[in-house]
């Protein structure tokens, strides 16, 4: 899959503000990740179906960028919120902030795909050998 083509369909997925919404609470309450979700979404409308256990690999694969890239720059970014109304720079350092997170999303989307593309070429060739 290309990684631009998914992240602009990413981006028109959370385009649906009651959508977003949902996906963020329950990434708040559930810890769910959101870019993995909506990516499974996107090869599904492709009619890409994956195994749990392919998804459960997909998943390991971006756990350690989530945890230590990812997740750092969202909280970073959601504890200065407040800090706006005190700090006059601190608008700014956070959209930066803001677009570090996107951009390390956008990273995680370009794993994926690669990935994807890795597992169905391993399944093709399996396939294509009786196995």
């Amino acid at each position: 899959m290309n990684p631009e083509q998914v992240w602009k369909e990413i981006g028109e997925r959370f385009a649906d503000r009651a959508y977003a919404a949902e996906l963020l609470q329950r990434q708040d309450q559930q810890g769910l990740d959101v870019v993995l979700e909506l990516f499974w979404e996107c090869a599904l409308a492709r009619g890409i179906r994956l195994s749990e256990q392919a998804r459960q690999d997909a998943a390991a694969l971006v756990d350690d960028w989530r945890a230590e890239v990812v997740q750092p720059l969202r909280q970073l970014r959601r504890r200065m919120k407040p800090l706006q109304t005190k700090v006059v720079e601190a608008a700014g350092i956070r959209a930066q902030i803001q677009a570090a997170e996107l951009q390390a999303e956008r990273a995680q989307i370009r794993m994926l795909c690669e990935w994807l593309d890795a597992y169905q070429a391993r399944s093709a060739t399996a396939q294509a050998l009786g196995g």
